[in-house]
């Protein structure tokens, strides 16, 4: 199933405009050094990478939607950018290249349906990293899985209207039906997300860094999001 964004990709840097990508940016700043190799996986549109690539990091990005990546694409050329980005799939990629860090951010890895993708994923990021390189990324809560469900936002943007609804099919699964009206046009699209547990994301292959609920130094009941950092194992 192909999960990712088609034409909501051409209204994502409007809608997402109020996330404060500066929390994730200097919380991965933790574990760079100067002009590390950074991969971002599912980077949509490339603001988290501009943001590092402006602190003179050397980044790469991909996104499974041609749609996202053709407007990362055109941002980059805009700010006059080295950014590499491309269409992909953040389970299986390919590079010829290592990486320092890889991050993958804003729940991404809820949008895999099933575990032995998250397991090919993991291993395919442990191929592609550095010795002692660094896995960052983040996870939705269970919490937030619950605030989720019977949820309907309504936004008038003023150049167009947002009706985004999200249900749970399931105990571990989640439908978000968007519908967006321009002018007299009107387009619906569906995607899914999927919980998972930590549990889920373990790996002889890393070792566990730091858990950070919401950025904190804890992990509270009402966390929505839960950030991981792993490290690569060099002596297994």
């Amino acid at each position: 199933m192909n999960n990712s964004y088609k034409k909501f990709a051409y209204y994502y840097d409007e809608v997402m405009s109020e996330l404060d990508y500066y929390s994730w940016v200097e919380f991965t700043l933790n574990y760079l050094k100067p002009q590390d190799k950074i991969l971002d996986l599912a980077c949509g549109t490339g603001t988290f990478l501009t943001m590092l690539k402006l602190k003179g990091y050397d980044c790469y990005g991909l996104d499974l939607s041609e749609e996202i990546i053709e407007i990362a694409n055109e941002k980059r050329k805009i700010n006059h950018l080295d950014i590499n980005f491309k269409v992909a799939n953040m389970i299986d990629f390919k590079y010829d290249i290592k990486f320092d860090c890889i991050t993958c951010f804003f729940d991404s890895i809820n949008f895999l349906n099933n575990k032995n993708d998250l397991s090919k994923m993991l291993n395919n990021i442990y191929n592609h990293l550095n010795p002692n390189g660094y896995f960052i990324f983040d996870i939705a809560s269970k919490y937030l899985f619950d605030e989720y469900d019977n949820s309907n936002i309504n936004k008038d943007y003023g150049n167009f209207k947002i009706d985004w609804i999200t249900k749970k099919t399931s105990p571990k699964s989640l439908k978000h039906t968007i519908s967006i009206k321009e002018f007299d046009e009107e387009f619906k699209e569906t995607y899914f997300e999927y919980f998972y547990d930590l549990k889920d994301l373990k790996s002889n292959k890393f070792k566990l860094i730091k858990l950070s609920g919401d950025f904190n130094d804890d992990l509270e009941p009402e966390d929505e999001r839960i950030l991981v950092v792993y490290q690569k194992q060099t002596n297994i």
